[in-house]
């Protein structure tokens, strides 16, 4: 009797943990995946090594976020320039918010600021220069998880029924998921929410947070004297009951802020990774409860 050998697996990389999680629960026995950024790794800072760069020439599907793994863009140029490469920012229909990394925030802004922003009011309608942090929303997720299982069925055809299967089987999942999510948080729908930078306002849309500012613009960059003392009025003004740190970037600025504003710092973590969630359902379940637990 004659056997035929079943195909490797897809070999995927991801740059971020949270497509992981979707990727593998999409691909199953057929993808074998690999995240970059290791836990507990800013991707706004991240420097790849030159072993995982060679890792990445073996790939047959690369998976970036787009916007902050933008390092990730050179890296493929030169180690992986074959590979299949899908960018989730530019697969997706998404209402993309402003990115506070390209232009200051509103409480520092002054009459000689108002070019600068028309400018940012052009880039936020942009998905190009938008914020990124778009894998914060899983109605998102939903559509990056469609992006995901198209791209495996293009490359696996043999496949293509287990990857809409997989895909099915996560997009009924993220739906539930949203409704947790939002029933959660509903007892501080509209709380004024501080985080530690300006990874959250997908997610703070999504479930009726009121998004006061982030505390460092320019994450792993400690802010101004004056943003600082502006950001600990607004702390007060709103009522604020909690600013919070991440799991990723010093807290040093967080803890200055909340001392001066007299109110507590907890830590969210938006991209996960042991010890942390690894699940990406996991991940937005844990920052769920330890806003509720802080702003409620």
């Amino acid at each position: 009797m004659a056997f035929t050998l079943a195909a490797p697996p897809l070999r995927v990389t991801v740059s971020l943990a949270p497509y992981a999680s979707i990727v593998e629960e999409i691909g199953g026995d057929n993808v074998s995946v690999t995240t970059l950024l290791p836990p507990g790794a800013s991707p706004h800072v991240f420097d790849p090594t030159p072993s995982q760069a060679a890792g990445l020439a073996s790939s047959d599907l690369i998976v970036m976020n787009g916007g902050l793994d933008a390092w990730l863009d050179r890296l493929v140029a030169a180690a992986a320039p074959s590979a299949s490469v899908l960018v989730i920012t530019q697969s997706i229909a998404f209402t993309p918010e402003a990115d506070e990394h390209d232009h200051e925030h509103e409480h520092e802004h002054d009459d000689d600021h108002a070019e600068d922003d028309a400018a940012a009011d052009a880039d936020a309608a942009d998905p190009a220069t938008a914020n990124p942090h778009i894998w914060l929303d899983p109605m998102l997720m939903r559509e990056a998880a469609a992006a995901i299982a198209a791209e495996l069925a293009r490359l696996d055809p043999d496949n293509a029924a287990a990857y809409g299967s997989g895909l099915t089987r996560v997009q009924e999942e993220l739906d539930a998921l949203d409704v947790e999510i939002a029933a959660l948080l509903e007892p501080v729908k509209g709380a004024p929410f501080v985080p530690f930078h300006d990874a959250w306002p997908y997610f703070a849309q999504r479930y009726g947070l009121d998004l006061v500012l982030s505390l460092e613009p320019f994450p792993g960059r400690e802010p101004s004297p004056k943003y600082v003392a502006e950001a600990v009025a607004a702390v007060k003004a709103t009522g604020a009951k909690a600013v919070f740190a991440e799991r990723q970037l010093n807290p040093r600025s967080a803890e200055v802020v909340a001392e001066s504003a007299g109110v507590a710092v907890a830590v969210l973590d938006p991209i996960g990774g042991a010890p942390g969630p690894t699940d990406y359902a996991e991940l937005l379940r844990y920052n769920a409860r330890i806003i509720l637990e802080n702003l409620r």
